[in-house]
């Protein structure tokens, strides 16, 4: 008889009032003594804190729930501190702006309680607004449903370039000591999901759109700071000298590295107060690409864009001017 939750969602929040009723709302829908919630406050001062005490004392569950709050520290420190205090069997992320799909947690559990596999991958539809998910698309990592072979499915994940934490759940047992890089706000993911592919053995896909995920202009993702950067450059060059990841096969790091470089450049083409192409940059990038540029994982395109990145971004700068 199971003596604790199955499952343990860890879900970090800071200054996520905008949309974080609707969060929880989506998770008390579905909830169930199977599950337990970890919220925490990474220093929020909107009144995101009040609301989930709020939330908290009006749940038909509030057993379920455990709410923790620190200094701001970033989403890597605040995921970490969940992952400590979980208790479940299983480990999953939610970002605080997004929402869980009607079946999210019933799918996992019977996922779980039938198949208990090391990694559960799951679909998404990304959104702006709520009543854009009835049409939005529904986005998956593979084709096939159920139990999927371990060297194609990963590489088919390399390949996506998708490590939203979100967008798995792993056993604990086999990835205990998973971690997210403290003071990383930016790609945290692409620096720390691959450990669990490496670490799993079996691997299942949830082929279902359980998960929304909101795009809006304060993620992450559109602002990127010139630390934000440089850290990511850092990383770059450690995968490149395999001192991360030292155990990854090669065709997965040629991918990896690509998909890295791309990152770089486009980070580059965004910065508008960015006036000409770094020199070592794009000499580090076209090196890449002349060393894997027959590799059939990654599109001709994005090959030429880094064999000849100071031209582009002259071009779409002269195009935005």
């Amino acid at each position: 008889m199971q003596s604790g939750p199955l499952l343990s969602l860890i879900v970090p929040f800071y200054n996520a009032a905008n949309y974080f009723a609707q969060l929880l709302h989506s998770i008390e829908v579905q909830l169930t003594e199977a599950i337990q919630v970890v919220l925490i406050c990474d220093g929020a001062t909107d009144g995101s804190l009040e609301l989930a005490q709020r939330h908290i004392g009006t749940s038909a569950i509030p057993q379920s729930y455990l709410l923790l709050s620190q200094q701001n520290s970033g989403v890597s420190v605040a995921r970490n501190q969940g992952i400590k205090h979980a208790t479940g069997e299983y480990i999953g992320f939610i970002d605080a702006d997004d929402l869980l799909l009607p079946g999210y947690i019933s799918q996992l559990l019977s996922v779980i309680q039938q198949h208990k596999p090391d990694l559960i991958e799951l679909g998404y539809k990304g959104f702006k607004e709520t009543f854009d998910l009835t049409h939005a698309k529904p986005r998956y990592l593979h084709r096939n449903a159920g139990w999927l072979l371990k060297n194609k499915a990963i590489t088919e994940v390399y390949k996506a370039s998708r490590w939203f934490p979100w967008l798995r759940v792993y056993r604990r047992k086999m990835a205990p000591d998973f971690q997210f890089p403290a003071g990383i706000a930016f790609c945290e993911d692409l620096m720390s999901m691959p450990s669990l592919y490496e670490a799993a053995q079996h691997i299942y896909h949830l082929r279902l759109p359980l998960y929304g995920y909101r795009v809006h202009s304060a993620s992450a993702s559109f602002n990127v700071k010139v630390q934000h950067q440089q850290q990511l450059q850092s990383f770059f060059n450690e995968v490149q000298l395999k001192n991360s990841y030292p155990a990854l096969p090669e065709l997965l790091r040629h991918i990896l590295l690509l998909h890295l470089a791309h990152l770089l450049y486009k980070l580059q083409l965004n910065n508008k107060n960015q006036q000409s192409f770094p020199d070592q940059l794009a000499q580090q990038l076209k090196t890449l690409i002349y060393q894997f540029w027959w590799s059939p994982h990654f599109s001709v395109r994005k090959k030429l864009n880094l064999a000849f990145a100071p031209f582009f971004f002259r071009w779409e700068r002269i195009k935005s001017g």
